[in-house]
């Protein structure tokens, strides 16, 4: 699967040539993409007709970005320049991924539902996002809080009464329903 990392900061004109360039916050450095990188990076967040659950990899990103100019090789630069992780849950590397990134929320939790009351949503007063399970929520919630989401998982598994494992293993499968709108992202940890 394909995550993006970073937190986009807009549009802005770049000092050195007046074209305007997309700012990435990555950790405390701020990376400048051109339209093409930036769309690439953007495609990794999901799309709105993504089935929930579905791993989101190089091959769908690569199909939304059809009529691009060298997707392929826009998304390896992501990917070799840390704007892009490339992981598979529940392999060494995504531990490895865990102990060196953060879920960072950028909406409100708007609490269960009444009918559900395992459902959590969060988003803005009357306008949800994203509907997540008791563990998922917990993690959003104060998985931040954390030196890193390894941590986070661990601390959100002695809550949910499950191993840090399976905790991680589901917040990867689960993620793109939080970054694709914009309702979290990913850092790296300093």
């Amino acid at each position: 699967m394909l995550l993006p990392i970073g937190h986009s900061l807009g549009v802005a004109v770049d000092p050195a040539t007046g074209e305007p360039v997309h700012r990435v916050r990555v950790g405390p450095d701020v990376i400048r993409l051109a339209d093409e990188r930036f769309f690439l990076w953007a495609l990794t967040h999901g799309t709105p007709d993504r089935v929930e659950d579905e791993l989101w990899g190089p091959d769908e990103v690569l199909d939304a970005a059809a009529g691009t100019a060298d997707p392929g090789g826009a998304l390896a630069g992501l990917i070799e320049d840390g704007l892009v992780a490339s992981i598979a849950p529940g392999t060494p590397e995504a531990f490895a991924f865990a102990r060196t990134h953060q879920l960072e929320p950028l909406m409100l939790g708007l609490g269960n539902l009444p009918d559900e009351p395992d459902t959590y949503e969060v988003g803005l007063p009357g306008q949800p996002l994203a509907r997540l399970g008791a563990a998922l929520a917990h993690l959003y919630l104060w998985g931040h809080l954390q030196a890193n989401l390894w941590i986070a998982c661990e601390a959100t598994g002695d809550v949910a009464r499950e191993t840090p494992e399976r905790v991680l293993e589901g917040t990867l499968r689960s993620l793109h329903g939080l970054l694709g709108p914009n309702a979290a992202y990913l850092d790296r940890v300093a």
